[in-house]
């Protein structure tokens, strides 16, 4: 717990219109602080003498194992660009009694919106002070990995494969996996630690692409424009009122899939639309990309001045579209959990983590809690118990991946 609170304070927010590697320079001091503390702690580097930090943020590390048998466990250096991880200042409410918390700059927490809350009574629950994100997405994950790395070094008796550990940048806008030194790690199976409250396991992710549509319309002055001239926002606006509007993510859930118009740039003579698009199901997904470009053919076809193109790009696939093929991967995570007296919750991500991308790559990375509630925002929050739950987990997995000799 004291190096997770040590860790949020380290402003390590990513930066999506970056084109740099990792996006945020800042992502590289708290990427240096690893590197000191897993020195400290007897790990070694990765097909190097000492551990690393590459020149693109990623931290390696590994710590022999005592019996046969090679493990990868991973967490994400950086926080989420959606809300300010400057000058953050967790607040700890201890023996909490189960009532709202006021954390401050007007924001509240209440087991009324937050039923997690009402499985913490008791805990110790560390808070935002209202002014910004707290950073357990994903220092949490940092924080139990090096909490049950500090166990297994000095427990040697516990009997432990070969751990390889990286810490990497960029998650949070889609890039973690990017420029992972995957031949480098060459791990069999690894798990991302970067799940939420307590007990969550995930070996499923939407599928997803993103899709740029842009609309080139006719500029004429305004003065003389009847007849002539076509507005391509006038277009784009009917293209996006065509979307259906029960595939928004504001109106689905579960296993459903959506559209997600994010972001437009342009004028009346050009313009452009940000989209991501989202599915469970693979052939689901690749079916929303030819929509898309079916409601744009219509759209030309009744205005045939009207030019509009369609980029679709491949972002993650479901990770149980190979995670299915290895059934005895999810099976020990399950036990891992279990082994802690954690009742698993097998949930299906509406979302992506560094696994999805991994797992496609070549390398089982299936997705374990951190502990952490309400992701991304002022209002989010952490228990020390679910902290430690997680930690748990992580040196059960480890011994769970001893190969018999």
């Amino acid at each position: 717990m004291e190096r997770f609170l040590e860790y949020v304070r380290f402003d390590t927010q990513s930066d999506a219109a970056s084109s740099s590697c990792p996006s945020t320079a800042k992502q590289l001091e708290l990427g240096r602080k690893l590197v000191t503390e897993l020195q400290a702690l007897g790990l070694k580097g990765v097909g190097a003498p000492e551990v690393t930090m590459d020149e693109n943020g990623y931290v390696l590390a590994e710590l022999p194992g005592t019996a046969p048998g090679r493990i990868g466990l991973c967490a994400h250096i950086d926080t989420a660009p959606a809300f300010t991880g400057t000058g953050v200042k967790p607040q700890l409410v201890e023996r909490y009694d189960g009532g709202v918390i006021d954390v401050g700059h007007g924001v509240v927490l209440d087991p009324a919106d937050t039923p997690e809350l009402k499985e913490c009574v008791g805990d110790t629950i560390v808070t935002t002070d209202g002014s910004t994100l707290l950073g357990a997405d994903d220092k949490a994950g940092i924080a139990a990995i090096m909490g049950a790395l500090e166990i297994l070094t000095t427990q040697p008796d516990i009997p432990r494969p070969t751990v390889r550990v990286c810490f990497n940048p960029d998650e949070e806008i889609g890039r973690g996996a990017d420029r992972f030194p995957l031949k480098r790690f060459d791990c069999p199976v690894a798990f991302t630690i970067d799940g939420s409250f307590s007990g969550e396991i995930n070996v499923e992710t939407f599928s997803a692409d993103k899709a740029a549509v842009t609309f080139t319309g006719v500029s004429v002055h305004t003065g003389t424009a009847r007849g002539k001239m076509v507005n391509a926002l006038t277009w784009m606006g009917k293209f996006l009122d065509r979307l259906p509007m029960g595939e928004a993510p504001e109106c689905t859930d579960g296993r459903e899939g959506f559209y997600h118009p994010y972001t437009t740039t342009g004028d009346a003579a050009s313009c452009t639309v940000q989209l991501i698009l989202r599915d469970f199901d693979t052939t689901k997904l690749e079916e929303r990309g030819r929509r898309l470009e079916r409601m744009c053919a219509g759209l030309m076809a009744e205005e045939p001045r009207l030019k509009v193109k369609v980029e679709i790009t491949k972002q993650y696939r479901n990770m149980y579209d190979v995670l299915s093929r290895h059934p005895d991967v999810a099976a020990r995570l399950d036990q891992a959990v279990r082994s802690a007296g954690i009742t698993p919750r097998l949930e299906a991500v509406r979302g992506g983590t560094d696994g999805s991308r991994l797992t496609e790559m070549g390398m089982p990375t299936p997705n374990v809690f951190a502990g952490g509630v309400n992701f991304h925002g002022p209002s989010e929050w952490i228990s020390t118990r679910v902290l430690a739950q997680s930690a748990c987990t992580v040196l059960n997995l480890v011994q769970l991946f001893v190969e018999a000799k």
